[in-house]
């Protein structure tokens, strides 16, 4: 996958914490469903009409939301209105050059379109909507304020992949962050996972299974302007173990780690541990 750090030097400001995204910050991912297809024939004027009603692409599928629920339909365009700058729409296009039931390869083109004057900016991320056994769950736009300098804040896009096997479950979450710099888009932080669960068990009681959160927030640079980012971890561990009278009984264990993510000329470098796998 193709990674994205050409970031600019950003100056820090007070302190502001970056949380997870709440519901609120992760509502509304369809709030273009009514205008998708205008705004999609305007950002891909080329593009053509499918019989099954998608659009094709120089070789790759756009889906078209159909209403305002996009649960279950990863592969489908998203939009949301940018709270911390309302005139502004973001949206991912997934454009898909092949789709089945054991695989699909695709990329994400994140657009954001200014209303006042209906330009676009875009940036085309290789190989996100990518997968196979690991299948990607859902999309989601994060506009929780990841405000880096004063007048300047990124959004988040958060891509959930899923595992199918029921002895082995699996899911992650992986947060990049963006930011508009002149006449295009930049990338604040690329790949960090921010949510985590896996295990094995008996598909009955006796097993292992783990779950990370990890939260970010905005701290002063001893040697720099800019900001750095730490990450704070918090992992549950699960072992389950079948009692002398068949009970399931169930032992955790939590523990709280800290990570600190410094800017590194092109951007914030993150953890080989905290990425998401390839």
């Amino acid at each position: 996958m193709k990674r994205f750090s050409n970031v600019r030097t950003l100056f820090f400001a007070p302190i502001v914490l970056i949380g997870l995204g709440g519901p609120a910050a992760l509502a509304g991912q369809n709030e273009c469903a009514g205008r998708a297809a205008d705004i999609i024939r305007r950002a891909y004027p080329s593009a053509t009409d499918a019989d099954d009603g998608t659009l094709l692409f120089e070789g790759a599928t756009i889906t078209l939301p159909k209403d305002d629920n996009v649960d279950g339909v990863p592969h489908a365009v998203i939009c949301r209105v940018w709270p911390a700058q309302p005139q502004l729409m973001l949206i991912a296009v997934p454009l898909m050059i092949e789709q089945s039931d054991s695989e699909n390869e695709g990329d994400i083109e994140l657009l954001v379109v200014d209303s006042t004057n209906l330009q676009i900016k875009r940036l085309r991320l290789d190989g996100l909507m990518s997968d196979d056994a690991v299948r990607v769950r859902s999309v989601a736009f994060d506009t929780a304020r990841y405000r880096f300098a004063p007048g300047r804040t990124a959004f988040g896009l958060r891509v959930s992949l899923e595992g199918s096997s029921r002895a082995n479950p699996f899911g992650e979450t992986t947060l990049w962050l963006f930011s508009i710099e002149g006449d295009g888009l930049k990338p604040v932080l690329d790949n960090i996972v921010v949510g985590e669960s896996h295990g094995e068990w008996d598909t009955v009681c006796a097993g292992e299974f783990s779950e990370t959160t990890r939260t970010l927030s905005m701290v002063p640079s001893a040697k720099a302007a800019v900001a750095d980012i730490v990450v704070t971890e918090k992992t549950t561990t699960s072992v389950n173990t079948v009692g002398t009278d068949n009970s399931c009984n169930s032992e955790d264990k939590t523990t709280i780690d800290k990570h600190r993510l410094q800017y590194d000329g092109s951007g914030y470098g993150v953890l080989k541990d905290l990425k998401r796998v390839e």
